[in-house]
Formats: structure tokens, sequence, C-alpha cells
């Protein structure tokens, strides 16, 4: 997530934020009895932090482990009936760092 900390823009969005809320008001301020806090907070977030909590709520809702596949697993670990194909685990890692490769470049 990307938060603006630079006092000098803030200063300059909150004077903006006065001057519009000064000129939507204008002449009705004896209309309200509410007393407006010129020093509001503010805070906006890049899409991509947008993006990040959506994708954070949708993991979060989703099971993190499937226990019906572990156990299977352990079973046939157990058992000796796991057996792993090296050739397409030495393939899945190589397009896992091709992948990463091409997501993180350094």
């Amino acid at each position: 997530m990307s938060i603006n900390i630079n006092r000098q823009s803030l200063q300059n969005s909150i004077a903006i934020d006065q001057n519009n809320s000064l000129k939507k008001n204008n002449g009705k301020i004896g209309d309200k009895k509410e007393v407006q806090n010129p020093h509001k907070d503010s805070v906006q977030l890049t899409s991509q932090a947008v993006n990040l909590n959506k994708m954070q709520k949708q993991a979060s809702s989703e099971p993190q482990v499937d226990m019906k596949r572990v156990e299977t697993l352990k079973a046939a670990i157990l058992q000796g009936d796991y057996k792993i194909n090296s050739t397409q685990l030495a393939e899945n890692i190589g397009k896992f760092e091709s992948n990463f490769s091409d997501t993180y470049p350094s």
C-alpha cells in the first residue's frame, strides 16, 4: 500500500479542500448549525493497494489447506506408494523460476 506522507503536498491538499468547501458553502454558512473541521485527514489508496486488499480478502475466505489431500498424501508416503516424477518436478520448478523472474525482475 502507498501512503503519501509528504507534508508540503498534504498542506497543499488541505488548503485546496478548505477552498473547495468554502466555495460550496458560500452563503450557506448561516443555514448549518454544525461547524466543519477544516483540518480533516484523508487517505487515498493506489489501485495496486486496492487490488492487494481484494486479493487478501479472497485468500482469507478460501481454505488454506486441503486436509483431505494432505491425509491422502501422508497415507501414500507411509505405505510407500507415493512416486515422484523427477522430470515433471524439474519442469515445474523451471516454470516457477521463469515466472518469478518475469514478475520480479532484478
